[in-house]
């Protein structure tokens, strides 16, 4: 498209919009400002060079850790777990070490973090396995996404937190 500038001539205008269908059956949250969406329709959103649109499904568990150079740069970081309420949800957690391909031999660790949305509880699974050089304890910071902040890459503030052994916890909002 274009439109006329001040001196009358015509420029071209940058159409940053862009239309998503949101699948029904469930409500969706846009990534970046946290507004709940109901599925089943179409939204229209400003999509800037620097942006792309992202909507995360009511009923996720997405785990974020710190932004970094390389793999194995800050392995003990918290990671931020955001919990898209609206259904239950289930995510596995896998570590190892990052370097090698010591997990085909067993070497790795996992933990289920399972959101109960009736309860309004997120259950942290015992850890299963262990690697050299493993963190064992890890803070967990959990954000039940709408009831904290802006959404996005920025890391939001805590609702809850865990220092998490590798034995099961839950938490409760």
């Amino acid at each position: 498209p274009s439109e006329l500038n001040a001196t009358g001539n015509a420029t071209r205008v940058l159409d940053t919009a862009v239309s998503t269908y949101l699948p029904k059956g469930a409500d969706w949250f846009d990534f970046w400002n946290n507004q709940r969406l109901s599925g089943g329709r179409t939204v229209t959103r400003d999509a800037p060079l620097d942006l792309v649109p992202l909507y995360v499904r009511a009923g996720s568990i997405v785990p974020m850790g710190p932004e970094v150079q390389y793999a194995t740069a800050q392995a003990d970081a918290p990671y931020e777990v955001r919990i898209y309420p609206g259904a239950d949800a289930r995510f596995t957690v896998y570590e190892d070490d990052n370097e090698t391909y010591n997990y085909e031999k067993g070497q790795r660790a996992t933990y289920d973090l399972v959101w109960n949305d009736k309860a309004r509880s997120l259950t942290v699974g015992a850890r299963q396995g262990a690697f050299p050089g493993m963190v064992k304890t890890r803070r967990l910071d959990v954000v039940l996404v709408g009831a904290a902040g802006q959404g996005g890459l920025a890391p939001a503030a805590a609702t809850k937190r865990v220092m998490y052994t590798g034995r099961p916890a839950v938490v409760r909002f």
